[in-house]
């Protein structure tokens, strides 16, 4: 057993000589031992959303806030929402590589960051289900995958939670969101998602979901998403995201 463990160990240091992990978020290669975590540039640059946010949106606001100044002047269809990291020039590095460079394997600290942070809320709220937000097949081939699925199934993994890559299609292939300005955001989603029918007779039990993706800005994809789901009598609805621009 002993001697199991030291080639095991030995053959894993190896590996990580010859493929070596590379932080998630500016991509250097790290040294072996290093799995899972990030570099320690990174971890002095990286920004955490804390424990001062957004009742509703989940962005990182003053202590004596309750909710930011968007979320103050709407309503949405969902209840609440979080996030991880602030969306700083760091974070944007790591989500141009995980989004437009190929680095899928970002997905898994993505996901283990939410659920180290958020286990307890995600509990609390029990879901039914994990809803990644889905893109158009066309941006799917060209990527070959979507990322907030690889987010929500490394998540699902880890809550044991069931999750639905097949309830909301996005119908219409919209120009890129960071482009655009914040009315012109919510004109360029209307319409662009639907849910697939089948799969909801599939759900029927289906009634609290927990929205997944990768970046909350506005919040117009999530609206839209959560708006389909409203429609076909999914009422209990929240999000959880990776990145997440500041309230203030």
């Amino acid at each position: 057993m002993i001697l199991n463990s030291i080639l095991k160990s030995a053959g894993q240091h190896i590996i990580g000589i010859v493929y070596p992990e590379r932080c998630p978020l500016c991509d250097i290669p790290m040294y072996t031992g290093n799995t899972g975590s990030i570099c320690q540039k990174c971890n002095i640059r990286v920004e955490y959303v804390g424990d001062s946010f957004c009742m509703k949106c989940g962005k990182p606001v003053s202590a004596d806030v309750e909710l930011c100044m968007d979320c103050s002047e709407k309503e949405t269809s969902f209840i609440c929402g979080r996030a991880v990291f602030v969306y700083n020039r760091c974070m944007q590095k790591s989500m141009a590589g995980f989004k437009y460079y190929g680095r899928a394997e970002y997905g898994r600290f993505y996901a283990t960051q939410m659920f180290e942070i958020y286990a307890d809320w995600i509990k609390n709220i029990s879901p039914d289900a994990l809803i990644p937000v889905p893109i158009h097949e066309d941006r799917r081939l060209k990527r070959g995958y979507n990322q907030a699925e690889i987010i929500a199934n490394w998540l699902g993994k880890l809550t044991g939670i069931q999750v639905i890559n097949n309830l909301i299609i996005r119908t219409k292939d919209t120009n890129p969101q960071k482009e655009l300005s914040s009315k012109e955001r919510g004109r360029n989603l209307y319409n662009a998602f639907d849910i697939v029918q089948e799969s909801r007779e599939l759900y029927q039990n289906v009634k609290c979901v927990i929205i997944v993706d990768d970046i909350y800005t506005t919040g117009s994809t999530i609206e839209e998403c959560s708006y389909v789901l409203k429609g076909v009598h999914i009422n209990d609805i929240y999000f959880l995201c990776t990145c997440i621009g500041k309230g203030y």
